[in-house]
């Protein structure tokens, strides 16, 4: 294949993952936010809660390309979510990888908010480049403490911001809760007890599903937008994920989380009903699955902060 014929294949590739964009765009366009390749719904339902707080036909940009992101003009993004992929670090070896993953294009002014880093993406993360860059756009919104921890060890002006998701809403009251339980994510062992102590209907899901790699952008934020509507409208959930246990407590769902907590839930778990797997199988978990407790643990100020920044910087455009 001649030399010359590269620079068409990179460009085509490019144009398939939705990094170069018409020259005549609506105004509105200069809005993105963060969106995703994955078989996570948890990942759909993140851009879902971007999304609410920008206009409606703003640019969905791809978190693994996020580094080499085109556009003809600026675009304020809103960057949150979990960092974690790089060409050589959990990429999908079936999809040409971009030539740098962080930090984001030029072209996009960030409000870096509820952003969680994993470690071995630190190398590419805490360069001088990218110091001086989460300098520039800072203060960084740190999804938890854990992440908060670490950029501030670098000099990086940050907070705890909490998660996005914490800012989704229940059009629904009480009077619509269904009699019904979602289970999602739980292990077989911990289902069947859960049946066992339920009086209502238990419904087992989970949020990975590898069949929202061939949907469209918009199929895949509509399966998230049909799962928060179940969750809306649930007696309650029992979960291990972060982002089933997160947009339960802002729309009001009363949930509980199972598991040994890793560093993503630190400062999160504290908001909610949690218990260790053990605790839970043993029946000492302080939920009554049948009466569950109508308040969260802790206090929600997390979601009225983030609002009012993401709604203060949104209006701040021109």
């Amino acid at each position: 294949m001649p030399f010359s014929f590269y620079p068409f294949i990179y460009a085509t590739c490019l144009l398939l993952f939705g990094m170069l964009q018409p020259t005549s765009l609506p105004a509105e366009e200069q809005y993105g936010y963060i969106t995703y390749s994955t078989g996570n719904l948890g990942d759909y339902i993140q851009a879902i809660a971007a999304k609410k707080f920008i206009p409606k036909n703003s640019i969905g940009i791809d978190r693994e390309f996020i580094g080499v992101f085109n556009h003809p003009q600026k675009v304020k993004t809103l960057v949150n979510g979990w960092f974690m992929c790089t060409k050589d670090l959990f990429w999908n070896k079936n999809v040409p990888a971009p030539i740098k993953s962080w930090p984001p294009a030029r072209i996009i002014e960030p409000l870096l908010i509820s952003v969680h880093f994993i470690e071995p993406f630190f190398p590419c993360l805490f360069t001088d480049k990218s110091i001086a860059y989460l300098k520039k756009y800072g203060p960084v919104g740190a999804r938890d403490r854990a992440t908060l921890k670490v950029l501030q060890a670098h000099g990086i002006p940050s907070y705890f911001s909490g998660c996005l998701t914490l800012t989704l809403n229940n059009p629904y009251g009480e009077a619509d809760r269904q009699e019904i339980i979602y289970a999602v994510d739980l292990d077989e062992e911990c289902v069947r007890y859960l049946k066992s102590q339920a009086t209502c209907k238990v419904k087992v899901m989970g949020h990975t599903d590898l069949k929202l790699t061939q949907l469209t952008e918009k199929e895949r934020l509509a399966k998230a937008e049909k799962r928060l509507e179940l969750y809306r409208k649930a007696k309650c959930v029992i979960t291990t994920r972060l982002h089933a246990s997160m947009p339960c407590l802002a729309i009001k769902t009363p949930v509980l989380l199972v598991g040994d907590l890793d560093s993503r839930f630190d400062g999160l778990s504290e908001l909610l009903h949690t218990a260790s797997r053990n605790d839970f199988l043993e029946g000492k978990a302080l939920f009554d699955f049948n009466h569950p407790p109508k308040k969260p643990r802790g206090n929600l100020s997390l979601r009225e902060n983030l609002i009012k920044r993401v709604t203060r910087w949104v209006a701040s455009s021109p």
